[in-house]
């Protein structure tokens, strides 16, 4: 078992510690990118692609892109070869935020955010396209998570997570996401059902639109 792959299991232990979910990152963050690497994460370029193709479908020229959950700025990297983008982001570890700032593709990133928290952070506004990588998988977030993100959408915007095998399996992510409690705020408008993530599973990424209030 090479180290590069305990180091990620070692990150799925941590369900209801964010503190020590965020000591654990603290200390990953100089060797994530290769260790994940190792791994064959391909998920950030998934992302990434994915959220480049919704903004060409259904956004403008000046759609802000919010990245949930960071890490080290892989999404946000692999975007700005894709278009000129305004993309902020947010994760729980000020590290791994610390990373991704050194991208240069954010507008803004901010550390020490627990996106397990029902609220938008006082600091953001709200995004025509939210994309969460790698956030939703064992010993992270729950799937009331996805309630935060949608908070941090735009009334009709869209929200693009990637939920790994395993925590869709454990967690019950799909009867949350079919719940009347987030279907009372946003849509699921596609799914696509174990497409490419790490080397050892594959991952659904759903597609969600934010529902406009009434008139």
């Amino acid at each position: 078992m090479s180290n590069s792959f305990t180091k990620v299991a070692r990150s799925h232990v941590f369900f209801e510690d964010a503190p020590g979910l965020k000591r654990y990152y603290e200390d990953w963050a100089p060797g994530y990118n290769g260790d994940l690497a190792d791994q064959k994460w391909v998920a950030p370029r998934v992302a990434a692609n994915f959220v480049h193709l919704l903004a060409s479908a259904y956004g403008s020229p000046d759609t802000e892109i919010f990245d949930a959950g960071c890490g080290t700025g892989l999404v946000g990297s692999f975007l700005s070869t894709l278009g000129s983008y305004e993309i902020d982001g947010v994760d729980l570890s000020e590290n791994m935020a610390a990373e991704a700032r050194k991208t240069q593709a954010y507008r803004k990133v901010f550390g020490g955010v627990d996106l397990s928290e029902p609220k938008r952070d006082e600091r953001l506004g709200q995004y025509g396209i939210v994309v969460s990588s790698g956030v939703f998988t064992l010993g992270h977030v729950r799937p009331t998570a996805l309630l935060t993100l949608i908070e941090y959408a735009l009334p009709g915007g869209l929200i693009l997570v990637s939920t790994r095998g395993s925590y869709a399996t454990e967690t019950g992510f799909e009867e949350f996401a079919l719940s009347p409690e987030v279907r009372e705020l946003a849509t699921l408008r596609f799914k696509l059902p174990d497409a490419n993530y790490i080397a050892e599973e594959g991952a659904d990424y759903w597609v969600f639109r934010k529902n406009t209030p009434a008139r």
